[in-house]
């Protein structure tokens, strides 16, 4: 009877009975079926249990409706985040695979049994194979046979065992399939695992056209240095037969004009004999010197000199010079006297040389010579008021055979070797030369030596 109650709750409040049919058909409803004893049945009981279950109805099907919505949603964001993820690597990732492609040293990225994981298409072309193998091939087929093969990656095991498989560099001969080439090979190992088996980085850089260009070079320096040297052997044999018989000349020149002393006229066209003969004397000896320069065969000679008294007498026969000029040399000693190891020939030809082209380039005036030591440094300062130099032309003083007046209707005679010489001669020295002018006011030429002093 209480399965009947169910269909009860949703009817009005008022007092019902139940009715139970004891045959088959309605008409015998009032002789064969009897009625239960009444019952009330309220509309509060109807009220309560009808809004309670459409409630729980509405909450369930809400809670489902949200479940739904709500997977909805978080798939969609997943799949936006998933998406803009990889929009994010693929914008990072596309520079570093340009850079890839474009390297021209060949790159490989493989494990250790060979296996090929990426590799840019200047290996593939340095190995002349298929682009195809970089997708599925092996390192094998990089070479020319299984043996070259073997002997790479022995080398490459090796290599990385002894460094503790941090990196290493090599330069070695690879048959690759496309031939041997000289390749500076750089090995070294990714701290990340690929399927449980270490990476191993290499790059591969074709140095045969290096050495081969080094080998043309090494020869062109070979032919240079017999070609100096040649031209050194010539200069000096042929300096020797000039100088020799100009010395004669010279001498004879001299002799005669000591005898003759009494004819004024022949005395003075023997002088211009001498002073053109001294002329051609130092510009030989110039020539020697520059090709003794280039050859490095200028040794370095240190004698104990008195610095302050050398300096004097080699001024000597610079101050008649000058007095023939009407020029006035005077020198300036800034420090007591001292001895110190220098080179004789180099010091006297650097004075020589600075004070000489003052004497050249001044008409009128004082040339001033200085000389002082400072903390195992030696100080020369030549300054005179001559004509001066240009600032165009002051960039190319030590260059040789320039001067600034050119062509055969120049002021001052000389071949432009003496500053290039001097300048020479004091980076021999490990010295430095400076050489500051201005044009019709003079020069100042300032010269700074290292000593090593004994006392």
């Amino acid at each position: 009877m209480n399965k009947y109650l169910v269909c009860l709750l949703f009817y009005p409040s008022g007092t019902f009975q139940l009715l139970v049919f004891n045959g088959e058909m309605v008409r015998q409803i009032e002789k064969d079926s009897s009625f239960a004893a009444p019952f009330p049945v309220t509309s509060y009981n109807f009220q309560l249990w009808t809004v309670v279950l459409v409630l729980l109805l509405v909450l369930g099907l809400g809670m489902m409706l949200h479940a739904i919505f709500s997977r909805t949603r978080n798939k969609k964001k997943l799949k936006e985040a998933i998406e803009e993820r990889i929009s994010q690597i693929s914008s990072t990732e596309e520079p570093f695979r340009k850079a890839w492609d474009s390297f021209q040293d060949g790159l490989l990225l493989s494990n250790e049994q060979g296996e090929i994981i990426a590799i840019n298409p200047s290996l593939l072309k340095m190995a002349d194979v298929s682009t195809n193998y970089h997708k599925i091939g092996n390192i094998k087929y990089l070479f020319k046979d299984s043996q070259s093969f073997d002997i790479f990656q022995s080398l490459v095991k090796s290599g990385l065992e002894e460094v503790g498989g941090k990196r290493f560099s090599i330069e070695l001969k690879i048959d690759f399939k496309a031939g041997a080439k000289d390749v500076e090979l750089f090995v070294t190992t990714i701290d990340s695992d690929y399927k449980d088996k270490k990476l191993i980085f290499s790059a591969f850089r074709d140095v045969s056209v290096k050495r081969g260009n080094e080998q043309e070079e090494q020869e062109e320096k070979e032919k240079a240095k017999e070609a100096n040297q040649l031209k050194t052997s010539f200069l000096s044999n042929m300096s020797h037969e000039i100088r020799t018989p100009l010395n004669g000349i010279l001498g004879s020149t001299a002799n005669i004009i000591l005898r003759n002393s009494h004819n004024p006229e022949l005395v003075a066209q023997l002088e211009i004999i001498i002073q053109s003969g001294e002329r051609l004397l130092h510009t030989i000896n110039n020539i020697l010197d520059m090709s003794r320069i280039e050859a490095n065969k200028m040794e370095i000679i240190l004698e104990e000199v008195n610095i302050n008294d050398f300096l004097s007498k080699t001024l000597l026969p610079l101050k008649s010079l000058a007095i023939t000029k009407g020029l006035l040399i005077t020198a300036k000693y800034e420090s007591k006297p001292f001895i110190a190891n220098i080179d004789k020939r180099y010091f006297e030809l650097i004075i020589n040389n600075i004070v000489g082209n003052a004497i050249k380039y001044s008409d009128n005036g004082l040339i001033e010579v200085k000389l002082k030591k400072d903390k195992g440094y030696l100080y020369l300062c030549v300054q005179d008021k001559g004509i001066g130099i240009s600032e165009e032309y002051i960039n190319k003083l030590f260059n040789p055979f320039e001067q600034e007046s050119v062509g055969y209707d120049r002021e001052f005679e000389g071949s432009g070797l003496g500053l290039t010489i001097t300048k020479n001669l004091i980076d021999l020295l490990s010295g430095e030369i400076t050489i500051k002018s201005q044009k019709g006011k003079g020069t100042i030429v300032n010269v700074i030596l290292p000593l090593k002093e004994n006392v």
